[in-house]
């Protein structure tokens, strides 16, 4: 989960299966499917990793945006440097990795559209970030995706403990496991939160997919 430090603060510190549905097409620039595996192999190569996250000489931070930014600056996408741009002053280092897919590639949710591997994937409420003991945390997580089959999203993410992976199922969001005992959706929220009416599922808390568009990065953020 995302730490309480500022992004300011975050800034210093610095092959998957190909997926069974059509991804997000049409929103943007053509998916680029080499990149999208290499994004997909590097997060899943991270899987029981703790952080700080290295790069050359980069250290991105151990927790979930650090996690993301590493993967995504290790094959040449300067993801901190356009969170760094688009949000100067944004606190939550995942609201600054959406605002950057919105500005510089597409975001998208649910309704049809299937992420592509190494996408972004972002969820809401995975825990109290603001503390005021209220479902009000908008971004609160953020992982890469890493296939999509038979209807589930896998994804890699830094939790609590380590890089871990998780499940994501649309379809069947507030169902833990199917009738077989497959996993449909990860726990993302601990279920002794404390606030009546908190959702724990990953299908519950899902805020959106997005994916950074290498042809819209400045040439002057490109990695050096």
């Amino acid at each position: 989960m995302l730490r309480a430090a500022t992004l300011a603060l975050f800034l210093t510190l610095l092959p998957a299966c190909g997926p069974t549905h059509r991804a997000a097409r049409g929103m943007g620039g053509a998916l680029d499917e080499d990149l999208s595996a290499r994004l997909a192999s590097r997060a899943g190569d991270l899987l029981g990793e703790t952080g700080p996250f290295r790069v050359g000489e980069a250290r991105f931070q151990d927790d979930c945006s650090g996690f993301v930014a590493a993967v995504y600056e290790a094959e040449g996408l300067p993801l901190r440097r356009l969170m760094s741009r688009v949000a100067p002053h944004e606190s939550s280092g995942v609201a600054a990795a959406y605002r950057a897919a919105r500005a510089y590639g597409i975001v998208f949710g649910g309704g049809g559209s299937w992420p592509a591997p190494g996408d972004l994937v972002f969820f809401h409420d995975t825990y109290d970030r603001n503390r005021n003991r209220r479902l009000d945390d908008r971004f609160t997580h953020v992982g890469i995706v890493e296939r999509i089959q038979d209807g589930s999203v896998t994804f890699l993410h830094r939790g609590d403990k380590a890089v871990a992976r998780g499940t994501l199922t649309l379809a069947h969001a507030g169902a833990a496991r199917g009738a077989d005992g497959s996993v449909l959706n990860s726990l993302l929220r601990k279920k002794r939160s404390g606030l009546p009416g908190a959702q724990t599922l990953a299908g519950q808390l899902f805020a959106g997919y997005g994916r950074i568009e290498p042809a819209r990065v400045p040439s002057e953020l490109a990695r050096r």
